[in-house]
């Protein structure tokens, strides 16, 4: 696994966000990838996209992956790093996350199981 395949996918998961289109997001996951997002039970292959279009349909329309480490374990890869979410011009969310990558079939590289986490402070119940 190169550094440029993570990157690439990371890339084509902002892209798909900044288009609204969650088949180009889903494209960076394997068909059989676990979705942890926060809030909510676990998400699995083909709901991961109606999970993202949920988002997107909320008014996400972009978002950054940076990679903060990368360690290669044979077909399999873990990646973490620091995400942003944007609506428009606003950024609404930030945080971190964790990405266990997957070598497939086919010698390409997916999301496998993919948690992330807010870095913004919990609003304190009224």
């Amino acid at each position: 696994m190169a550094r440029s395949d993570i990157d690439a996918l990371n890339q084509t998961f902002g892209q798909g966000l900044e288009k609204g289109d969650a088949d180009i997001v889903m494209s960076v996951y394997a068909p059989d990838a676990r979705l942890f997002p926060p809030g909510s039970d676990v998400v699995e292959g083909p709901a991961i996209r109606d999970f993202w279009q949920g988002a997107i349909d909320a008014g996400v329309d972009g978002g950054a992956l940076e990679t903060v480490a990368l360690e290669e374990h044979g077909d399999v890869a873990v990646e973490q790093g620091r995400y942003q979410v944007r609506a428009g011009t606003e950024v609404v969310d930030r945080g971190k996350y964790v990405v266990v990558h997957r070598r497939q079939p086919d010698g390409s590289w997916r999301f496998g199981l993919d948690i992330w986490n807010s870095s913004d402070p919990v609003a304190s119940p009224a």
